[in-house]
Protein backbone atom coordinates (compact mmCIF):
# COMPACT_ATOMS: atom_id res chain seq x y z
CA UNK A 1 0.00 0.00 0.00
CA UNK A 2 1.15 3.27 -0.88
CA UNK A 3 1.11 6.36 1.26
CA UNK A 4 2.33 10.14 0.56
CA UNK A 5 3.23 13.32 2.92
CA UNK A 6 4.32 15.09 -0.13
CA UNK A 7 4.70 13.94 -3.32
CA UNK A 8 7.68 12.25 -4.36
CA UNK A 9 8.67 14.53 -7.52
CA UNK A 10 8.21 17.52 -4.52
CA UNK A 11 10.83 16.43 -2.44
CA UNK A 12 14.11 18.59 -3.02
CA UNK A 13 17.07 16.71 -3.80
CA UNK A 14 18.44 17.45 -0.08
CA UNK A 15 15.44 15.69 1.64
CA UNK A 16 15.93 12.36 -0.98
CA UNK A 17 17.48 10.31 2.54
CA UNK A 18 14.65 11.68 4.81
CA UNK A 19 12.37 8.83 5.67
CA UNK A 20 9.46 11.56 6.67
CA UNK A 21 9.69 13.38 3.09
CA UNK A 22 7.80 11.67 0.24
CA UNK A 23 6.43 8.75 -0.95
CA UNK A 24 5.91 5.87 2.06
CA UNK A 25 4.20 2.47 1.65
CA UNK A 26 3.03 -0.28 3.99
CA UNK A 27 4.43 -4.07 3.72
CA UNK A 28 1.83 -6.25 4.55
CA UNK A 29 1.95 -10.09 5.69
CA UNK A 30 -1.31 -12.18 6.08
CA UNK A 31 -1.92 -15.85 6.99
CA UNK A 32 -4.68 -17.12 4.03
CA UNK A 33 -5.78 -20.20 6.46
CA UNK A 34 -6.58 -17.90 9.68
CA UNK A 35 -7.20 -14.33 7.98
CA UNK A 36 -4.45 -13.76 10.42
CA UNK A 37 -2.52 -10.45 10.09
CA UNK A 38 1.20 -11.33 10.92
CA UNK A 39 2.90 -8.33 10.44
CA UNK A 40 3.85 -4.94 8.71
CA UNK A 41 6.59 -2.54 7.64
CA UNK A 42 6.10 1.29 6.76
CA UNK A 43 9.01 2.95 4.70
CA UNK A 44 10.67 3.68 1.26
CA UNK A 45 9.94 0.99 -1.34
CA UNK A 46 13.49 -0.09 -0.20
CA UNK A 47 14.88 -3.54 0.61
CA UNK A 48 15.26 -2.74 4.06
CA UNK A 49 11.57 -1.62 4.21
CA UNK A 50 10.74 -5.26 3.20
CA UNK A 51 13.55 -7.06 5.17
CA UNK A 52 11.65 -5.58 8.01
CA UNK A 53 8.49 -7.09 7.72
CA UNK A 54 10.21 -10.73 7.54
CA UNK A 55 12.17 -10.50 10.27
CA UNK A 56 9.46 -9.84 12.20
CA UNK A 57 7.44 -12.64 10.18
CA UNK A 58 10.50 -14.82 11.17
CA UNK A 59 10.30 -13.85 14.83
CA UNK A 60 6.29 -14.33 15.38
CA UNK A 61 5.90 -17.59 13.23
CA UNK A 62 7.37 -21.12 14.06
CA UNK A 63 10.30 -21.94 12.34
CA UNK A 64 10.02 -24.17 9.17
CA UNK A 65 11.70 -27.60 8.56
CA UNK A 66 12.44 -29.76 5.66
CA UNK A 67 9.48 -31.46 6.31
CA UNK A 68 7.13 -28.69 7.46
CA UNK A 69 7.63 -26.12 5.21
CA UNK A 70 6.33 -22.66 5.35
CA UNK A 71 4.18 -21.27 2.35
CA UNK A 72 4.78 -17.74 0.73
CA UNK A 73 3.16 -15.65 -2.23
CA UNK A 74 3.83 -12.55 -2.89
CA UNK A 75 3.90 -9.91 -6.27
CA UNK A 76 6.40 -9.80 -8.47
CA UNK A 77 8.32 -7.44 -6.50
CA UNK A 78 12.44 -8.59 -6.04
CA UNK A 79 12.54 -7.28 -2.75
CA UNK A 80 10.41 -10.18 -1.45
CA UNK A 81 12.60 -12.91 -2.27
CA UNK A 82 16.10 -11.38 -1.55
CA UNK A 83 14.59 -10.90 1.87
CA UNK A 84 12.35 -13.94 2.51
CA UNK A 85 16.04 -15.91 1.97
CA UNK A 86 17.91 -13.64 4.23
CA UNK A 87 15.77 -14.98 7.01
CA UNK A 88 14.33 -18.53 6.11
CA UNK A 89 15.75 -21.75 5.08
CA UNK A 90 14.94 -21.93 1.58
CA UNK A 91 14.92 -25.74 1.78
CA UNK A 92 12.21 -25.22 4.20
CA UNK A 93 10.27 -22.78 2.05
CA UNK A 94 7.65 -23.10 -0.65
CA UNK A 95 7.31 -19.99 -2.41
CA UNK A 96 5.24 -18.70 -5.74
CA UNK A 97 4.54 -15.00 -7.23
CA UNK A 98 1.74 -13.52 -8.81
CA UNK A 99 3.12 -11.14 -11.41
CA UNK A 100 0.80 -8.21 -13.19
CA UNK A 101 0.83 -7.90 -17.01
CA UNK A 102 1.27 -4.17 -17.62
CA UNK A 103 1.41 -2.28 -20.58
CA UNK A 104 2.36 1.54 -19.82
CA UNK A 105 1.35 1.14 -16.30
CA UNK A 106 -2.08 -0.16 -17.26
CA UNK A 107 -2.71 -3.67 -15.61
CA UNK A 108 -4.49 -5.73 -18.14
CA UNK A 109 -4.00 -9.42 -16.54
CA UNK A 110 -1.41 -11.65 -14.63
CA UNK A 111 0.67 -14.95 -14.16
CA UNK A 112 1.76 -17.13 -11.63
CA UNK A 113 5.22 -18.85 -11.26
CA UNK A 114 6.77 -21.30 -9.01
CA UNK A 115 9.88 -19.83 -7.69
CA UNK A 116 11.01 -22.74 -5.08
CA UNK A 117 9.54 -25.74 -3.18
CA UNK A 118 6.36 -27.46 -4.54
CA UNK A 119 2.91 -25.16 -4.70
CA UNK A 120 0.56 -25.85 -7.16
CA UNK A 121 -0.68 -23.02 -9.39
CA UNK A 122 -3.87 -23.14 -7.50
CA UNK A 123 -2.43 -22.04 -4.39
CA UNK A 124 -0.60 -19.65 -5.61
CA UNK A 125 -2.25 -16.63 -4.71
CA UNK A 126 -2.59 -12.97 -3.32
CA UNK A 127 -6.07 -12.31 -3.13
CA UNK A 128 -5.95 -12.61 0.51
CA UNK A 129 -3.50 -9.42 1.04
CA UNK A 130 -5.35 -8.03 -1.86
CA UNK A 131 -8.73 -7.91 0.24
CA UNK A 132 -6.69 -6.39 3.40
CA UNK A 133 -5.41 -3.96 1.44
CA UNK A 134 -9.18 -3.27 0.24
CA UNK A 135 -10.70 -3.14 3.86
CA UNK A 136 -8.31 -0.70 5.33
CA UNK A 137 -8.85 1.09 2.22
CA UNK A 138 -12.44 1.06 3.01
CA UNK A 139 -12.08 1.52 6.98
CA UNK A 140 -9.11 3.62 7.56
CA UNK A 141 -8.99 7.06 5.75
CA UNK A 142 -5.56 7.68 5.31
CA UNK A 143 -5.08 4.70 3.58
CA UNK A 144 -7.56 5.99 0.67
CA UNK A 145 -5.87 7.10 -2.68
CA UNK A 146 -5.42 10.77 -3.42
CA UNK A 147 -7.23 11.80 -0.42
CA UNK A 148 -6.60 14.84 2.05
CA UNK A 149 -6.66 12.78 5.00
CA UNK A 150 -2.93 11.82 4.25
CA UNK A 151 -0.44 11.18 8.01
CA UNK A 152 2.34 13.78 8.49
CA UNK A 153 4.55 11.42 10.13
CA UNK A 154 5.35 7.81 9.21
CA UNK A 155 5.17 7.01 12.78
CA UNK A 156 1.65 7.81 12.61
CA UNK A 157 1.16 5.24 10.09
CA UNK A 158 2.53 2.69 11.72
CA UNK A 159 0.53 3.87 14.97
CA UNK A 160 -2.97 3.44 13.27
CA UNK A 161 -2.11 0.30 11.45
CA UNK A 162 -0.80 -1.53 14.90
CA UNK A 163 -4.57 -0.24 16.04
CA UNK A 164 -5.77 -1.80 12.94
CA UNK A 165 -3.88 -5.17 13.54
CA UNK A 166 -5.16 -5.86 17.10
CA UNK A 167 -8.85 -5.03 15.77
CA UNK A 168 -8.74 -7.28 12.92
CA UNK A 169 -6.60 -9.98 15.01
CA UNK A 170 -9.03 -9.98 18.21
CA UNK A 171 -12.53 -7.73 17.39
CA UNK A 172 -13.27 -8.62 13.86
CA UNK A 173 -15.32 -12.11 13.91
CA UNK A 174 -15.87 -13.93 10.51
CA UNK A 175 -18.53 -16.64 11.34
CA UNK A 176 -17.86 -16.13 15.25
CA UNK A 177 -14.16 -16.49 15.42
CA UNK A 178 -11.20 -13.93 15.07
CA UNK A 179 -8.30 -14.85 13.46
CA UNK A 180 -6.64 -15.20 16.61
CA UNK A 181 -9.24 -17.85 17.91
CA UNK A 182 -8.83 -19.65 14.74
CA UNK A 183 -5.07 -19.58 16.01
CA UNK A 184 -6.09 -20.58 19.44
CA UNK A 185 -4.22 -17.58 20.81
CA UNK A 186 -7.11 -16.46 22.47
CA UNK A 187 -10.72 -18.30 23.35
CA UNK A 188 -13.56 -15.45 23.19
CA UNK A 189 -13.69 -12.56 21.02
CA UNK A 190 -12.47 -9.38 22.30
CA UNK A 191 -14.12 -5.62 22.62
CA UNK A 192 -12.78 -2.26 22.59
CA UNK A 193 -12.88 -1.88 25.85
CA UNK A 194 -11.05 -5.16 26.92
CA UNK A 195 -8.69 -4.42 24.27
CA UNK A 196 -7.73 -0.38 25.79
CA UNK A 197 -8.08 -1.79 29.35
CA UNK A 198 -5.53 -5.01 29.22
CA UNK A 199 -2.86 -4.85 31.06
CA UNK A 200 0.64 -6.15 28.83
CA UNK A 201 3.73 -7.14 31.15
CA UNK A 202 6.92 -6.21 29.20
CA UNK A 203 10.18 -7.97 29.94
Amino acid sequence: MEFCKKKQKKVTEKFFSNFEEGDAYAYLDIKRETGLFVAFSVGKWIQETCNELYEKISQRTQQPSYFNKINFCTDGNDQNQNALFRFFNKDCVNYGQVIKDKEKQIVFGNHKRKVIGNLSFDQISIAHVDGLCSALRERMKFSVRKAKTFPKKRQTIKDLLAIYQAYHNLIDARYKKTPCMKESLTSFIWSWGKLMNTKISVD
